[in-house]
């Protein structure tokens, strides 16, 4: 079954991370590739003394997704491009408040190409 955009995904082994691990995923956009932000359980020290970086994080609470094991957040920073079998397990469509978060934060992002914010921004 293809993956979808604006829908949340499982990634084990997420080769986007060193080393790879399991990862939720939120993918956005697509072209040749689906394209998402990782869910992180904190935000590093780095993007917390980056101003323009900060602002790309977007709080997740556990009470609203209900897969997640605490607060979390997404980090809008940073793309990521996926194959459609990396995108296996499902866990439902990304809700319209934090969809629209996410447009908000990508706005801002110096870090995403202008192709893939206006692909972002026009779903």
């Amino acid at each position: 079954m293809p993956a979808t955009i604006w829908c949340i995904y499982r990634v084990d082994n997420c080769r986007h991370t060193h080393p790879p691990k399991f990862k939720y995923v939120f993918i956005v956009c697509r072209d040749e590739d689906y394209w998402g932000f990782l869910v992180n359980s904190a935000i590093n020290q780095f993007i917390c003394r980056k101003p323009h970086l900060f602002a790309c994080q977007i709080l997740l609470r556990q009470s609203d997704y209900r897969f997640l094991v605490r607060d979390s957040f997404l980090d809008c920073s940073q793309l990521y491009p996926f194959t459609n079998d990396e995108l296996m397990f499902g866990l439902g469509t990304i809700p319209d408040a934090t969809k629209a978060e996410i447009k908000i934060a990508v706005s801002v992002a110096k870090t995403i190409e202008k192709r893939y914010r206006d692909l972002i921004l026009s779903s």
